[in-house]
């Protein structure tokens, strides 16, 4: 099974209307949740999974090995 990811990159910490209208959107029910690479720790809110910019690197590996 495929699922629809997107992968959305800032520089600040300032929440994302449009982000949130994509997941919340029923026009894409593949998207489960987000990827925000941001100046932020770890964690997930809700449907938003924070890393830090410097782990995207990693991003293909967290998939790989199916830790989300």
């Amino acid at each position: 099974m495929k699922i629809l990811i997107p992968i959305e990159v800032k520089a600040n910490n300032n929440p994302t209307n449009s982000l949130n209208n994509l997941i919340n959107s029923n026009l894409y029910k593949d998207i489960k949740f987000d990827i925000k690479l941001c100046n932020k720790n770890i964690g997930f809110n809700e449907k938003i999974l924070y890393l830090p910019l410097f782990l995207n690197i990693f991003i293909e590996k967290i998939f790989e090995r199916k830790i989300v």
